[in-house]
C-alpha cells in the first residue's frame, strides 16, 4: 500500500500557542470607564477646534481703509489725521517683516486711496486743511524700504545692484548740491520724493525670491484697483461727490476744470488728474497680464483715463503697448488686439454724448493743431530758453530748486513748475549727477529687455518692460522717474530681471537636489555589503519508488 494511502489526519497533543493571543485571560478593571451614552453619564468636555487666524495681510490692510473711511463719515476728520499716517506706517511695518509682496501692494493702495480719505475727512469736518497729516502716509509707507538698505547692503556691491547704486549715487550727489544752493529743508524733502521709488526698487530686488508672490499680489492689486478707481472716476465724471466739488474750489485747483457734470477732469480717488492718468496707464498695462475674464477691469479704467484729459498718458498709453503686443506670439497677440478692440468699442458709444465727445475731441483736436496749443507753446519756450542753461551749469541747481519742494527753498532763485523731465535732470543734477542717473536707468531698462526676451511666455515682465518704456516717454512732459510714477518705473523694470533669476536660481536647485540625490544612491550602493549566492550542495533528484512487501509471503 503506498504510503499516505487510507492515512488519517493525526491532531497533534500540544496546539501551538498563538504569541498575538495571551495564554492568560483578561484582567477585569479595577475602575470601569462609564459609558458616555449611558443616561446619568457626565461627558468629558470636547476640546475646541483652534479657529484659524483671520488675521491676514489682506484683511488688516482692508479694515484700516474701511475705518478710516467710517471715522470722516461721522465727522472725526481731524482725528483722522492723527491715527491714519500712524497706522498705515505700523501696518507697512508688519508687512514689510512678514510679507513682503504684501507690503508693496498695500504701498499702492496706501498712493491709490490717500487723497480721497483727506477730501473726505476736510468735507465732514468742516474745513479744508492745506497741510494735511494724511498725504504723509504714502511716503512714510514707500520709504520703509530704505532699511532695506542697512539689513541688505552687501547687495549693493553685487552686479544686479549695480544701476541702483549709480542711481542713488546720483541722487545723493544731487541732494548734496540742493543743500548748500536752496537749504537743508526743501533739498531734503526733494530728495525723499526722489528716492523713494529707488529705495523700493533696491527691496523688490532683494526679495527676488518672492517672485510668485509679487507676481500674484500686484496683479490683483492693479486689477481690483482698476475696478475701484475706474467705476469712481466715471462716476465723478457724471456726478461729481460733494467732498471733490468742496475740496476742488477750496484748493483753486482751476486747471482740473469745473466742479459740474460732464465739466470735471477727474482724479478718481488720487490728487489729481495727472497722477491719477500715470496711475490708468500703469493699471491697464498690468490688466493685460492677467487671464480671463480679469481683463474687464481695463474696460472700465480706459473711458476713466479718456476723462482725465490728460494727453502724456494717452501717448503714453499706445507706446506702452507696443511692446508687449510685438512680444506674445501669434495667438496671443490676436487675444490681446481683440481685447484692446473690444475695449474702445465699448468707450466709442460714449463719445456720442454731447456732453463727452466735447471734453474729449477738445483735447484730441489741440494735438492736430499744436500751433494753438498754450502747453505746448509754453514747453517749446522751455526748452529753448533752458537748453543752454541746463547744458552749462556743470554741477547743476540740487534739490529744493524746482517742483513743490521749492517753496521751502532759502533762495528766490527757483522753478515752481518744471515741465519737462527732460531738461529737469541736468537743469538739478549738472553733468556728473545726469551722467550716474542716466547711466543706471539705461542699463535697468536695458536688462529688462534682455530678460523679457529670454522668457517672452511671462506677460507679468513683458507689461512691466511696457510699463518702463512708456514712463520714460512720458519724461518729455514732466519728471515721471519721481514719486509715485517713478515707484512704478522701477517695479516694472525689475519684474522681468527678479523673473528670470527665480527661474534660473530654481532650475540650478533642483539640478543640485538631483545630484545629491544620485551621490547618495551611489554612495548607499558603494557601501553595502556583496549579496551572498547560496548554491545547495545536492540540487532536486528522484528517488526511486520501492514496493512495499510485507513478511505474510515469506
Amino acid at each position: 500500500m503506498p504510503a499516505g494511502a487510507g492515512a488519517r489526519a493525526v491532531t497533534p497533543l500540544v496546539q501551538p500557542r498563538d504569541p498575538a493571543v495571551s495564554p492568560w485571560p483578561r484582567p477585569r478593571p479595577l475602575y470601569p470607564t462609564p459609558d458616555p451614552m449611558q443616561p446619568g453619564v457626565r461627558r468629558a468636555p470636547a476640546r475646541k477646534a483652534r479657529k484659524k487666524s483671520r488675521i491676514g495681510p489682506v484683511s488688516v490692510p482692508a479694515l484700516m481703509f474701511i475705518v478710516m473711511f467710517a471715522l470722516c463719515f461721522m465727522h472725526m476728520g481731524r482725528l483722522v489725521e492723527l491715527f491714519y499716517p500712524a497706522a498705515a506706517v505700523l501696518i507697512a511695518l508688519w508687512l514689510y517683516r512678514v510679507h513682503p509682496a504684501h507690503y508693496l501692494g498695500f504701498t499702492c493702495w496706501v498712493f491709490f486711496l490717500s487723497a480721497e480719505i483727506r477730501r473726505v475727512g476736510d468735507f465732514f469736518a468742516g474745513g479744508f486743511n492745506p497741510v494735511s497729516t494724511i498725504m504723509v502716509a504714502p511716503l512714510a509707507c514707500a520709504a520703509i524700504s530704505g532699511f532695506a538698505l542697512i539689513t541688505d547692503m552687501k547687495i549693493l556691491g553685487q552686479r544686479r545692484a549695480m544701476p541702483l547704486a549709480l542711481v542713488l549715487s546720483a541722487l545723493l550727489y544731487t541732494w548734496l548740491i540742493g543743500v548748500t544752493r536752496a537749504g537743508f529743508s526743501a533739498a531734503t524733502f526733494a530728495l525723499a520724493n526722489a528716492i523713494f521709488p529707488a529705495l523700493v526698487g533696491f527691496r523688490f530686488i532683494s526679495t527676488w525670491q518672492a517672485y510668485p508672490d509679487y507676481q500674484r499680489v500686484l496683479l490683483s492689486t492693479f486689477i481690483f484697483g482698476s475696478i475701484v478707481m475706474g467705476a469712481y472716476g466715471i462716476y465723478e465724471f457724471v456726478s461729481p461727490p460733494p467732498w471733490d466739488v468742496f475740496w476742488l474750489l477750496a484748493s483753486g485747483m482751476t486747471s482740473e476744470g469745473q466742479p459740474v457734470p460732464f465739466g470735471l477732469r477727474i482724479a478718481s480717488t488720487m490728487n489729481s488728474s495727472g497722477p491719477f492718468a500715470n496711475t490708468a496707464l500703469v493699471c491697464i498695462l498690468m490688466v493685460l497680464a492677467g487671464k480671463g475674464k480679469l481683463r474687464i477691469a481695463a474696460a472700465i479704467m480706459l473711458p476713466a483715463l479718456m476723462f482725465t484729459a490728460v494727453r502724456s498718458a494717452w501717448g503714453g498709453l499706445l507706446i506702452g503697448l507696443i511692446y508687449p503686443i510685438a512680444m506674445l506670439d501669434g495667438r496671443s497677440r490676436i487675444r490681446m488686439i481683440a481685447g484692446i478692440v473690444a475695449c474702445v468699442a465699448i468707450c466709442l458709444p460714449l463719445t456720442m454724448i454731447d456732453e463727452v465727445s466735447k471734453h474729449f475731441t477738445s483735447r484730441l483736436e489741440t494735438v492736430q493743431n499744436l500751433g494753438q496749443d498754450d502747453s505746448y507753446q509754453v514747453r517749446v519756450g522751455m526748452y529753448s530758453s533752458f537748453m543752454g542753461r541746463a547744458l552749462t551749469d556743470i554741477s547743476g541747481q540740487g534739490f529744493g530748486t524746482t517742483g513743490v519742494a521749492s517753496k521751502l527753498a532759502d533762495t528766490s532763485n527757483v522753478i515752481a513748475v518744471f515741465d519737462s523731465g527732460v531738461m529737469e535732470v541736468p537743469y538739478t543734477m549738472g553733468w556728473p549727477g545726469s551722467l550716474l542717473y542716466v547711466s543706471g536707468i539705461v542699463l535697468l531698462i536695458t536688462r529688462a529687455f534682455a530678460a523679457s526676451r529670454a522668457r517672452p511666455h511671462d506677460r507679468f515682465g513683458v507689461s512691466g518692460v511696457g510699463i518702463a518704456v512708456a514712463i520714460v516717454a512720458m519724461m518729455l512732459f514732466s519728471n515721471t522717474l519721481s514719486g509715485m510714477t517713478g515707484m512704478f518705473f522701477f517695479i516694472g523694470v525689475l519684474m522681468p530681471v527678479n523673473g528670470l533669476r527665480y527661474v534660473r536660481e530654481t532650475e540650478a536647485a533642483a539640478r543640485r537636489e538631483a545630484a545629491k540625490r544620485q551621490a547618495a544612491q551611489a554612495a548607499h550602493a558603494a557601501q553595502a555589503p556583496p549579496t551572498a549566492v547560496v548554491v545547495p550542495q545536492y540540487g532536486p533528484h528522484t528517488v526511486p519508488s520501492v514496493p512495499f512487501h510485507s513478511g505474510a509471503g515469506r
